[in-house]
């Protein structure tokens, strides 16, 4: 009886560090961001669309055969966007253009010149938590199936540039105007990947990730597939 006490005692003990299998992951990918936009009278209001770069490191570990916990921070790179609009050429060309800006529309006996431009900048750095369930395909080959959360710091920048040959000589007038706004917010993320046995300790990881945002400031999703490296402790 004492024996099989032990022997039950040390296998509770045993099992959860043969569950642990803690690993370390670089990953290099893309990040495809689509949000709301806006079109009105030949002007376009972005939210930030766009593509570029991006890089991540992620810690994670199995808490049991085929569960585990991840923790993961990705930054890209600014997506950049240009568009053009119209701008109201009247009497009065300041209430003209700020009428253009806010949008509201029509200036009395205005002509409209589209030689307004629209430069939006976004950078989305993310730090997620995430559990999954991996599943063996062979015995080379894991599908693994990821959710969780994602907290976010969007940073948005928009500029608006008006060209000096459209001001009066004799008004000052500011020829660009720039906003930056920086915020933070939490949506979920879903995600699947492959990870394939290179070696003992080496594993090749791709898959793609898809990020709600669901802010006031940039209503979208971002998908963001990428490719990356782990070792496996």
């Amino acid at each position: 009886m004492k024996r099989v006490v032990c022997a039950f005692v040390g296998g509770l003990l045993a099992a959860p560090a043969w569950a642990q299998s803690p690993y370390v992951t670089g990953a290099i990918g893309a990040e495809i961001a689509r949000s709301t936009s806006v079109k009105s009278t030949g002007s376009t209001f972005d939210g930030g669309n766009g593509e570029s770069w991006s890089g991540a490191i992620r810690v994670g570990t199995l808490v049991a055969p085929r569960v585990g916990v991840e923790l993961e921070l990705l930054r890209p790179s600014v997506i950049e966007s240009e568009n053009d609009g119209p701008i109201y050429i009247a009497a009065d060309i300041q209430r003209a253009v700020v009428g253009s800006l806010v949008g509201n529309g029509f200036v009395e006996d205005a002509v409209i010149f589209p030689i307004i431009g629209q430069q939006t900048r976004m950078r989305t750095t993310t730090v997620s938590t995430l559990a999954f369930v991996r599943q063996p395909v062979g015995q080379r080959v894991d599908l693994v199936y990821l959710g969780g959360a994602g907290f976010s710091r969007v940073v948005h920048e928009i500029e608006f540039g008006i060209p000096r040959s459209f001001l009066a000589a004799d008004r000052p007038f500011i020829q660009s105007y720039k906003t930056r706004t920086t915020q933070y917010g939490v949506g979920p993320i879903v995600g699947a990947e492959a990870r394939i046995r290179m070696t003992e300790h080496a594993r090749l990881v791709a898959g793609v990730r898809l990020h709600a945002l669901g802010q006031s400031l940039v209503d979208g999703w971002l998908v963001r597939p990428t490719l990356g490296l782990a070792w496996v402790f």
